[in-house]
């Protein structure tokens, strides 16, 4: 995947510039945290003030219920004292009682005019106010009204420690707005932050905790269902957030307590908004970032690497190196650009002389061979005149046989240095014309009274076999055009070459050659002991020359005389200027690879 010098700049970009797009990350998560956590934040505090403000209004209760009791107070002047309670407590209590010491109300204050009787109204409350509370019990007991809890405290009057009374007080745990002064801190829940603040009894039932709100929120099931699993588990505290809504639940008074609801602000609901906008700016910033990197490394660095791979490539080949390098890409590029012309032009001058010499060396081995076959072929036409004096048959035939190999010779070196970039020899043609040269220097045609038959593959033999071959082809064909048909008989002499299947009996590679006639075979032509002693001859260089070419050689009498060699020929030789040519193209690889 970083196999690209653009991937690789894009690889450092991105790991350059990551961690800086996660701290950015990470911010912003940290500012979306804490812009959810105000919410919780601001309504833990609302609650908190509410709580102390109810604690506070409870004991100033507690305080003038105690100085009336401590007071001499007496059916007289109860009236006067229970009105200033209930002028300083903002028309709170829904009635203040004096009774005796058995129960009995001397002196009742009823609730104030303008205090709403559904405030006061209580299923758990005595239906006369002037029935007799037979010992009431002291303390406070939390009662549940119709519109919110009631609290009711019993407060006894003392004499020489003897309860000559009670004051019985009946107030609501929350307040009337309209009954608060102005100024008053309570006044200030909820209006800034629209939350609403209700008191929820040990049941479950939930009321407002200012008394002029009739209406009861609708609440979502969940929160709902959380409330009333605190409530019967009578907890002091919870927080919760459920469908945009912080609820903060508060032991307010036994077991009342105090719930809150706030709803998050404009900016609290756009938090997350915000968050999403923050990190899909920082991704699209490094989005931007990297393109504009690729988009300059490719103009800047790739392409003119890309230009100057592909000048190399073109120069490999054969054409002239040439990259169209310019002022705008770096320094070191130019630098490289600069230093690969300067060695393809060293290269391409070196290549030129290497091919020249390497041409003239193959021009110079040509000449060699051809100066070999000319020499070979003074040779034999210097024997074939020089036996044509001798007037012994036998000698003559024996300065014959000497020209038919030297012809053979000549012929072969005529075809050793082939075009293909190999010095070989190319067996197919070298045998068929050695066989027309042998044919006619016995006055003989290959398609007369003996034909000549050849099954030659192409093969490519290497000098160093290619003469003893040569050798052993001249050898049976001379034979047995001599004394293989004798007195006119016909017949036919066939040559064949092929490759041997890789069938496990023989190496890979092996080439079988088989040649021979269908005359009267060497048994039937030892007749005369001159003619043995000939063909014993043969038979010797055959022989000789197939351990030449570590040959297996096999001869039959059977229908003629036969004989097969096997063998594997030899890698050719490449030419010189082969070899140069390999050594320029192997030079011009690993130039460019590196």
């Amino acid at each position: 995947m970083l196999d690209t010098v653009g991937a690789r700049v894009m690889a450092l970009i991105v790991a350059a510039t990551l961690p800086l797009a996660t701290i950015a990350a990470f911010l912003a998560w940290h500012s979306y945290q804490q812009n959810v956590g105000n919410g919780l934040a601001r309504t833990e505090r609302d609650a908190q003030i509410a709580i102390s403000e109810i604690a506070s209004d409870l004991d100033q209760t507690h305080m003038a219920l105690d100085m009336l009791a401590d007071e001499d107070i007496s059916s007289g002047n109860a009236l006067r004292e229970f009105g200033l309670v209930q002028i300083i407590s903002q028309h709170h209590y829904c009635s203040l009682m004096l009774t005796d010491a058995q129960g009995k109300p001397s002196v009742v204050l009823p609730p104030p005019s303008t205090q709403d009787p559904e405030i006061c109204r209580s299923e758990q409350l005595q239906p006369a106010i002037t029935s007799v509370i037979p010992h009431p019990s002291v303390g406070v007991d939390v009662l549940k009204g119709n519109r919110g809890p009631l609290l009711r405290f019993v407060v006894p009057i003392l004499s020489h420690n003897d309860v000559t009374g009670y004051i019985i007080a009946v107030r609501t745990l929350g307040w009337q707005r309209s009954h608060l002064p102005a100024g008053d801190g309570r006044l200030l829940l909820g209006s800034s932050d629209n939350a609403r603040h209700l008191l929820m009894m040990g049941d479950g039932a939930l009321y407002p905790l200012f008394l002029d709100y009739t209406d009861i929120p609708d609440l979502p099931a969940p929160a709902v269902e959380r409330l009333l699993r605190d409530a019967h588990a009578n907890t002091l505290h919870d927080a919760f957030t459920s469908k945009d809504v912080t609820y903060v639940l508060q032991n307010a008074y036994g077991s009342v307590s105090l719930v809150v609801a706030a709803e998050r602000t404009a900016q609290e609901s756009h938090a997350l908004n915000i968050f999403i906008l923050r990190v899909g700016l920082i991704v699209g910033l490094l989005v931007l970032e990297l393109l504009a990197v690729a988009l300059g490394a490719r103009y800047f660095l790739v392409n003119p690497l890309e230009r100057l791979a592909a000048a190399v490539a073109n120069w490999r080949r054969g054409a002239p190196f040439d990259s169209h390098t310019d002022q705008s890409i770096p320094l070191e590029i130019r630098h490289l650009d600069r230093a690969f012309l300067r060695a393809t032009h060293r290269l391409t001058r070196h290549e030129k002389e290497l091919e020249r010499s390497a041409r003239n060396q193959d021009h110079l081995i040509r000449e060699i061979h051809h100066r070999v076959k000319n020499n070979l072929q003074v040779v034999a036409s210097l024997l074939n005149l020089q036996g044509s004096r001798i007037r012994s048959h036998e000698a003559r035939e024996e300065f014959r046989l000497v020209r038919d190999r030297v012809r053979a010779l000549a012929t072969l070196h005529r075809h050793l240095y082939s075009e293909n970039g190999l010095s070989a020899l190319d067996v197919q043609n070298f045998l068929e014309e050695l066989c027309s040269l042998l044919f006619s220097a016995n006055g003989m045609n290959t398609q007369t009274r003996i034909r000549l038959q050849l099954d030659i593959d192409h093969v490519l033999i290497s000098p160093d076999q290619a003469v003893p071959i040569a050798l052993i082809v001249t050898e049976v064909v001379s034979n047995a055009l001599r004394y293989a048909f004798p007195d006119g008989r016909s017949g036919h002499i066939r040559i064949t070459l092929r490759r041997l299947a890789d069938d496990g009996k023989n190496p890979e590679g092996t080439v079988e050659l088989s040649l021979g006639d269908n005359g009267i075979g060497l048994q039937a032509g030892r007749a005369s002991e001159s003619r043995t002693r000939r063909e014993g001859i043969g038979i010797q260089l055959i022989r000789g020359f197939a351990r030449q070419i570590n040959a297996n050689l096999v001869v039959s009498n059977e229908n003629g005389t036969w004989y097969e060699l096997k063998f594997i020929p030899a890698d050719p030789a490449p030419t010189a200027l082969a070899i140069a040519k390999r050594a320029i193209s192997q030079g011009k690889k690993t130039s460019s690879d590196t």
